[in-house]
């Protein structure tokens, strides 16, 4: 959802997301942990969905329809998941 707001015509990146989110809702975030080892709260989603103008269904539907190889290029493109998902696999 990141990624699909243009901000000087470029991606949004996760500084400018941790930022706004600083100042709209007064809570310091880092968006690259929740990209690169997600651990995600309730909280979090819930502030996920309200920045973005989402209702928690739709994020889910969202979720719903990202297939099991989108997940598995995602994860292998991260270090850390990547370490922690070989762990897993054994």
């Amino acid at each position: 959802m990141r990624e699909s707001i243009s901000i000087d015509n470029k991606p949004m990146s996760q500084q400018y997301l941790n930022n706004d989110i600083y100042e709209k809702y007064n809570k310091t975030w880092n968006s690259a942990r929740e990209e690169s080892l997600p651990n995600t709260t309730l909280e979090n989603m819930l502030l996920i969905c309200d920045y973005f103008s989402i209702k928690t269904d739709e994020f889910f539907k969202l979720v719903n329809i990202i297939s099991r190889h989108e997940i598995d290029d995602a994860i292998m493109s991260k270090n850390k998941l990547k370490s922690l998902y070989h762990k897993l696999q054994l």
